[in-house]
């Protein structure tokens, strides 16, 4: 008697269902932050500035922790974020999202058809659509889809996927060439996203033997055309890798750590892997670079594992290669990553994005044959628990703070986790928890440059340089880089030691030489020195760089005015002044300038302007002063000195210039007390004392006596 075929739901029904799972797990992602290389690889990012010309979009940077290094089609895609919504995140979630539902599908897609032709082709689409199902909601995938620049994975993993099932398309029919085409294509997409896809023509040759041509040598008769058209994608790959300085110098044989060393701690990273598709809590965002083992006794559980993963992978693929093909996808996906090539990092979760589909297809299949109609309630309860669980880590996603306290609470040692949570805090301005942060991080590793030079830039920051500057050096010892120099120089500034400062800003100068903030505060500390002709070819050489750099222009024309070249110290100012018509600095150096060409009508409009904008500039209002007492404005002049008084009592030249006007206008008693006050503030004045003793000589010709003022 035969068995009754299941029924089987709607296609429709089941993708329909995926598409609105994948939706509901991550409609609390949208207003998560940028996080951890999203800084260099979006927010850092320049190529991303614009959609055209293509050239630099296609032309990623490939520095550290910049995850666009060599993947041009995943720079296009943030630049095409960024031009629909700048800098604001929730477009970058929105694709994210989208390309993680239809990667779900092309799973879906992939399994039903390779379970269409084996004894499981009457559940085909119910397995498919729960393996999908699980796949799409579950926790482990939060890595790949709410941290945005890990769309590098997601991305790859729909091609990945879609180069599959247009093979098995293309295999399904007698006129082939379209979907074969179509995979070609996809293949190529996937070469320029992320490396993992290197192992796709190898995997599909693969999915051949098992589930279509029965041999190696069978597939290969049957399409040759096609795999060297597969395996031409490697061409692309190649030039893409060997143009991407070992991504930043976090992969290759130069990242300081051995292919062998590397091996071995991958012998805990797979089986890592294996287990979060089945315990998925708790995750991490970062592990904290290499996980070595302390001795023999505590590697073999997992060599012993993972030699028995393989091994059974290799039996099962020969003896029963659909079963086999499951492992080898497993594995095989993971064999970039997971091998002897040196990456900085020996574990990330969002590496399993395609491996995951393997252990779960396996579950799924085996849940349904031990549990027969009962394996809905048990899979419907399974996929809700990894809904609400994903549900959990995006709502941690939704705060950078919470994301990274939550990973030092799980693994405290971890000095990079310590590190960057520090630097959320010091881009959010809160510089002691910063400080906390950084220093934690680099008790756990006392070489750990980047932590020790944050740590100083938060202690400058926080207005503690003399504490900052100690952090700094040791950072130069261990690694001298250019920003570092850069905050040493800021440093002894403060602490005015210009010199040193100097010195700092040329080292960094010979490190970063076309930096526009260090070349304009080394001529600031050279303007302050006096050494003139140094600071307006350091001011010159910042506009070259910034043309519109206001507060150049600003001191570029007070460097100018020292050595009196006014008619391009006027150029300066009035540019200044263009540039910022509220900037009251700028308005007061126009002013001086103008003073200083004797066109005092345009000085006296230029500072009353500057005083309009800050009526506390002590520095302008002394000047209008001079220039309405040389214009023969002598009782607004007045004026102009008792409020330059008012904010600078002590200031003598003011006294002494405001005597002069009181003199002129014949008011000797208080222009004597003007004088008495500036020789008490400078005895050694001799004008002033001898224009005393001539007032008081005219004084007592009038015999009126002249009362001493406190």
């Amino acid at each position: 008697m035969n068995r009754p075929v299941p029924h089987q739901p709607s296609c429709y029904v089941v993708a329909t269902g995926i598409a609105l799972a994948a939706a509901l797990t991550y409609a609390n992602t949208f207003a998560a932050p940028f996080i951890f290389d999203d800084i260099a690889s979006i927010v850092n990012n320049p190529t991303i500035r614009s959609l055209w010309p293509l050239g630099p979009v296609l032309s990623p940077p490939h520095t550290a922790g910049a995850t666009v290094g060599g993947r041009p089609l995943l720079n296009l895609t943030l630049a095409f974020n960024h031009a629909l919504s700048g800098q604001a995140v929730w477009s970058y979630h929105a694709l994210n999202l989208l390309i993680h539902a239809l990667a779900g599908l092309a799973l879906f897609g992939v399994v039903r058809r390779s379970l269409a032709n084996t004894r499981f082709a009457g559940s085909a689409t119910t397995v498919a659509g729960w393996t999908a199902l699980l796949w799409t909601v579950h926790p482990v995938q939060t890595e790949s889809v709410t941290y945005i620049v890990q769309r590098a994975e997601s991305l790859s993993g729909l091609l990945y996927l879609s180069t599959l099932y247009a093979f098995i398309r293309g295999s399904e029919r007698t006129d082939a060439r379209g979907w074969f085409a179509v995979s070609v294509f996809t293949c190529f997409l996937g070469m320029a996203t992320k490396e993992v896809m290197a192992t796709a023509p190898v995997m599909i040759l693969a999915y051949d033997r098992a589930f279509r041509s029965g041999t190696i040598a069978g597939a290969l008769r049957q399409r040759p055309w096609y795999y060297a058209a597969l395996v031409s994608s490697w061409v692309l790959l190649g030039i893409l890798m060997a143009g991407n300085d070992g991504r930043g110098g976090t992969a290759g044989l130069d990242v300081g750590v051995t292919p062998w060393a590397y091996a071995i701690t991958q012998i805990r990273a797979v089986p890592h892997y294996l287990g979060v598709a089945f315990k998925p809590y708790p995750l991490m965002i970062d592990h904290g670079g290499l996980l070595p083992f302390d001795g023999v006794l505590s590697a073999a559980p997992y060599a012993f594992a993972l030699g028995a993963l393989v091994a059974g992978t290799l039996f099962a693929f020969f003896r029963w290669p659909r079963w086999g093909f499951a492992g080898l996808w497993f594995l095989g996906i993971l064999a970039p990553s997971s091998s002897v090539v040196p990456l900085l990092d020996s574990i990330f979760e969002h590496r399993t994005y395609l491996s995951l589909a393997a252990p779960l297809v396996v579950s799924v299949l085996a849940v349904t044959s031990m549990l027969g109609a009962h394996a809905r309630i048990a899979l419907c309860a399974i996929a809700v628990a990894l809904g609400l669980l994903t549900l959990h880590r995006n709502t941690l996603y939704q705060s950078d703070v919470a994301l990274w306290t939550d990973n030092v609470v799980r693994k405290p040692n971890n000095a990079r986790a310590r590190f960057e949570l520090g630097n959320v805090f010091l881009l959010r301005g809160e510089f002691p928890a910063a400080i906390a942060s950084y220093r934690s991080a680099t008790r756990l590793n006392p070489t750990y440059v980047e932590a020790r030079n944050n740590l100083g830039s938060s202690l400058l920051l926080a207005g503690r340089p003399a504490e900052a500057l100690p952090e700094l050096e040791t950072a130069l010892q261990l690694h001298p880089i250019a920003e570092t120099h850069f905050a040493a120089g800021r440093c002894l500034a403060e602490l005015g030691r210009g010199d040193a400062a100097i010195a700092h800003f040329d080292a960094g100068l010979k490190l970063r030489p076309a930096d526009p903030d260090a070349l304009f505060r080394r001529a600031n500390l050279h303007l302050q020195a006096g050494q003139f002709g140094v600071a307006r070819a350091g001011y010159r050489g910042v506009l070259a760089l910034v043309p519109n750099f206001l507060e150049a222009e600003v001191n570029l024309t007070s460097a100018l005015l020292a050595d009196r070249q006014l008619t391009e110290a006027a150029t300066h100012a009035e540019n200044a002044v263009r540039l910022n018509p509220q900037h009251a600095v700028a308005h007061w150096k126009l002013g001086q300038v103008r003073f200083e060409l004797e066109d005092l009508s345009a000085a006296i409009v230029a500072l009353r302007e500057a005083l309009r904008l800050d009526p506390n500039l002590v520095a302008a209002q002394h000047l209008l002063a001079r220039a309405l007492t040389q214009n023969g404005q002598y009782a607004e002049a007045l004026g102009a000195y008792e409020r330059t008084l008012q904010l600078a009592p002590d200031l003598v030249p003011a006294r002494y210039n405001a005597a002069l006007v009181l003199e002129h206008l014949e008011q000797w008693e208080p222009a004597a007390a003007q004088l008495e006050y500036v020789l008490r503030l400078q005895p050694d004045f001799p004008e002033a004392a001898r224009r005393l003793e001539y007032l008081r000589q005219r004084l007592n010709s009038k015999r009126i006596a002249v009362p001493l003022r406190p």
